[in-house]
């Protein structure tokens, strides 16, 4: 969005309505010397604030410390509210005019009970098995001199140290994942090697190599020795050779190397570490060989620890639904394999990414009662699904940036979780990753017992956690941080930096507090009256059944839940429901609203009658007959800026205007059917003479019709009123 091109089309777009911005602190401005630098996100920012009417800015870290910054921020709501960042400071009590801040814990109910559950949080740590201790030795030394190299090589280095680190990341997801990743770059690196005997006219070594090549395809890929298999494992050679050739997977690479650590980044980086092999360690092949020789072939600790957990969980209640996360696709067919072979039937669905519509399928499978009872999310499953339905989530593996695992916290840890959010956390102690990760849990435990911020349970409370690792994110490099690890196992480098960054953080956080100390809070209350909609869903099905009966179709209800459409000769032609959470569940229910194609298209049908048909008579307890007619008013200001609104003008034949009709205009629509009085042509003169320039009197008060802009009216509907003692006349 921040593109020029793109900000030139919001701007040339009208007036916006409200333009909302999430993890607001990304709209960073600095101050260097005398000079402010403004990044491309608060330039975007700037350039829409102006055009648009309302600005929502949201964050949980708003302030980094840093009061010009936030200034900066404060800035873009209301430019008048402080002249400079020692004004803020001043008379803070004034960010009570644009701000609101609240945490979990304060947001309440009307009668003061808790609007989110708990959420209870435990880090499970263990230690390798002698053999994956041996292959983790193994394994970091490769990547060790990995990094040597590539540091070596300067910016040509870069690739290599790139694929080492993802290479780490992947280790530290399970073994079975960097085992996968290792076999597959053997097999390109036998591919690359025979590539280049065959530029040297080295047959022998090309066809020795290729052989190898077809022997690693059978085994990494399930293919069969026989006939059909010879064929295609020649398939799939020729299309790695293919890839391998025109380098389409520097494309995947570059699509990892993604700083915001996206799902798109943990997809493509599998593919990218085993396939970009231009540079390489020296006898990497033999070096990839050994260690996957001392691979350990029992089933891995931290897999064995999921499956004791979950089986422990289904004692105690056979139908709970659980939600694993894990960041490779290596290590999800892991988790996968194991719990189909340890409880068959149990059932397990995969969020492997994808376009919003395969998230939301997998979600769906999942949240069906009789579904299946684990769903293994990758990096995909981070955000944009709701998962309040389950409240056990275990992380498999534990996301270099700690912010990554409180958005997966947020999946079940949200609104409308009834349940206390338990959250199991897999660590080997003995590995680098385990280490940092109980190292900076400890250091945030201590901030906490220091701030009277963990619970009787011990969790640190979720509003410091997350404001801590918030601030920290913004300090940290992660990655560097975990890659100079290698090179210090006793984490004595790694243990001063932390700490450094903790304390930074630390004291931005008490600067936070004694700035917002004197906010207001969230009130619930204020917005109740935005959350009754179901006379807006009765009036939906009210719509619906009498637009389908000129047809000749009904609407049949068949419980309190559930409706069927009923065609003419009797078949059902659809059965729906306007529970979201039951349309979730039940895949022979269809989800009925505004947008659903059967209301879109009997609303269309019925908004395109002639005038003379989109009338009713009704009886009413009034001295006269009063004609209310019903408008859709379309204004648009001179700056852009478009509104619709209905507006009921009620009027008697005489003209005078009659407002208590117009506040009741739903109820005279649900009124006894009557006989009309109106000639055509009367009515015809009665909405000419009258109703037509009352309805502009109308629009000018209100202001929608002074000038500055211009509006549209169209007639949608009129109820002629018969009152008591009119005599009836045939139209």
């Amino acid at each position: 969005m921040k593109r020029p091109a793109r900000i030139k089309r919001l701007l040339d777009a009208p007036r916006w309505d409200l333009v909302v911005f999430d993890e607001a602190h990304h709209l960073a401005a600095y101050r260097m010397g005398g000079k402010v630098r403004k990044t491309e996100n608060y330039k975007l920012a700037e350039a829409l604030k102006d055009h648009s009417r309302d600005l929502l800015l949201l964050s949980a870290t708003p302030h980094q410390g840093n009061h010009f910054q936030f200034w900066m921020l404060a800035q873009l709501l209301n430019p008048t509210l402080f002249g400079s960042p020692e004004e803020m400071l001043e008379n803070r009590h004034r960010l009570n005019t644009v701000m609101f801040r609240r945490t979990k814990a304060d947001a309440c109910q009307p009668d003061g009970s808790p609007l989110f559950a708990r959420r209870w949080v435990h880090t499970e740590s263990f230690l390798m098995g002698a053999q994956e201790r041996l292959f983790y030795e193994r394994l970091r030394e490769y990547l060790q001199d990995g990094f040597d190299l590539a540091r070596r090589q300067g910016n040509k280095g870069r690739v290599l140290g790139f694929l080492m680190a993802i290479f780490q990341k992947i280790a530290a997801s399970s073994f079975s994942a960097v085992r996968r990743t290792l076999k597959r770059r053997l097999l390109m690196l036998t591919l690359h090697e025979a590539f280049l005997r065959d530029q040297d006219l080295d047959i022998e070594g090309r066809e020795r190599l290729l052989t190898e090549a077809r022997e690693l395809i059978h085994e990494e890929f399930g293919i069969t020795c026989d006939a059909i298999g010879r064929s295609e494992v020649d398939r799939v050679l020729a299309d790695l050779k293919y890839r391998l050739v025109k380098k389409l997977d520097e494309e995947a690479l570059e699509m990892a190397s993604d700083p915001y650590g996206s799902e798109y980044s943990s997809t493509h980086a599998e593919e990218a570490a085993s396939a970009v092999v231009d540079l390489h360690l020296p006898e990497e092949r033999m070096r990839i060989g050994d260690l996957l020789r001392i691979f350990p072939q029992q089933c891995e600790t931290k897999a064995q620890k999921l499956i004791d957990g979950l089986g422990t969980l289904w004692r105690q209640n056979p139908n709970e639904k659980i939600v694993v996360f894990a960041t490779y696709l290596g290590t999800v067919d892991l988790i996968a394999r194991e719990i189909d072979r340890t409880f068959p039937g149990q059932g397990v669905v995969v969020l492997r990414g994808g376009d919003h519509g395969a998230k939301v399928a997998a979600e769906r499978r999942f949240r069906q009662r009789d579904g299946p009872r684990v769903l293994v999310c990758t990096a995909a499953g981070r955000e944009g699904i709701n998962l309040q339905f389950a409240r056990i989530l275990f992380n498999f593996d534990l996301p270099w940036n700690p912010m990554d695992v409180e958005q997966r916290i947020g999946r079940i840890h949200r609104y409308g979780q009834n349940f206390t959010a338990q959250v199991y956390n897999l660590v080997l102690s003995d590995t680098i990753e385990g280490r940092i990760f109980l190292l900076l849990d400890e250091k945030l435990t201590e901030i906490a017992r220091t701030v009277g911020k963990v619970d009787e349970q011990g969790n640190i409370a979720e509003d410091l956690r997350a404001q801590i690792l918030g601030q920290l994110s913004e300090r940290l490099n992660y990655d560097r941080l975990y890659q100079e690890a290698l090179s210090d196992p006793e984490l004595k480098r790694t243990q001063v930096e932390l700490e450094a960054a903790l304390s930074n953080s630390r004291e931005a956080r008490q600067v936070v507090f004694d700035l917002f100390q004197d906010l207001e809070g969230f009130s619930l209350d204020d917005y109740k009256p935005f959350s009754d909609v179901s006379s807006s869903l009765e009036r939906l099905v009210r719509f619906l059944s009498a637009a389908v009966a000129d047809p000749g179709q009904r609407l049949v209800k068949v419980d309190e839940e559930t409706y069927d459409l009923v065609k003419a000769g009797g078949t059902r032609r659809v059965r729906f429901t306007l529970n979201r959470d039951l349309a979730t569940e039940r895949d022979d229910l269809e989800l009925m609203g505004l947008d659903h194609p059967l209301v879109r298209e009997e609303l269309g049908r019925w908004r395109s009658l002639p005038p003379e048909e989109i009338g009713v008579a009704v009886a009413g307890d009034l001295d006269s007959t009063v004609l209310l007619s019903l408008w859709m008013v379309e204004t648009s200001a001179g700056h852009g800026e478009r509104r619709v609104l209905i507006q009921p003008i009620a009027v008697k034949p005489d003209g005078t205007r009659v407002p208590a009709v117009e506040r009741q205009c739903e109820a005279w629509l649900l009124a006894t059917d009557a006989a009309p009085v109106f000639q055509p042509d009367e009515r015809i003169d009665l909405f000419t003479r009258i109703v037509e320039p009352t309805l502009q009197r109308e629009l000018r008060h209100k202001g929608a019709a002074n000038g500055d802009g211009s509006y549209s009216a169209e007639l949608i509907g009129y109820v002629e009123i018969v009152g008591q003692g009119t005599a009836s006349r045939t139209r």
